[in-house]
């Protein structure tokens, strides 16, 4: 079936989301990974923190 119309969105377009897509995902996950990382090394800090405390505490 053929129609006189274009269509709206080509392969072209579909692949050029798709990579932009793929891109976003690296840059959320590099995002996620360097956050956790934060949040690990803030939790590292916190437990030296309170250990210092409860000694000093005794």
């Amino acid at each position: 079936m053929t129609t006189k119309y274009q269509p709206l969105i080509t392969r072209k377009d579909i692949e050029a989301i798709h990579r932009g897509n793929q891109l976003n995902r690296q840059v959320l996950q590099a995002g996620i990974r360097e956050l956790v990382k934060d949040v690990h090394d803030g939790n590292e800090q916190s437990s030296r923190v309170i250990k210092g405390v409860r000694q000093i505490n005794g």
